[in-house]
């Protein structure tokens, strides 16, 4: 499952970013905006905090999308529940790329 929706990622995102996931395997991955800065980052200001809101329910939205196209299960997690274990993934290594927080709670969550 992961690696059919690693590779999709790959095909349509920008930003060129080392993207870890919860088993610690290095995949490179092309983002764009937000997703390709570090967790603190993401936390240092109330734009960047809403701006990184937005853009973590458009890659876990995505993520869906692929996987519900690809007859894979999908993460059923409300907002409040997807925030919640992205702030928690981030609070352990707050230096970590925020798309890999992102993809380590979506892991976390199936």
């Amino acid at each position: 499952m992961a690696n059919d929706q690693t590779g999709l990622l790959a095909l349509i995102c920008v930003a060129p970013v080392n993207l870890s996931s919860a088993q610690d395997a290095k995949v490179s991955v092309n983002l764009m905006g937000i997703g390709g800065t570090s967790c603190a980052h993401w936390q240092s200001t109330q734009a960047l905090r809403l701006e990184g809101t937005i853009w973590i329910y458009g890659f876990w939205t995505g993520l869906n999308y692929v996987a519900a196209a690809s007859g894979q299960p999908e993460s059923k997690a409300d907002t409040a529940a997807v925030l919640a274990e992205v702030r928690k993934t981030c609070a352990q290594r707050p230096s970590q790329v925020l798309a890999s927080a992102v993809w380590t709670a979506i892991l976390t969550s199936m």
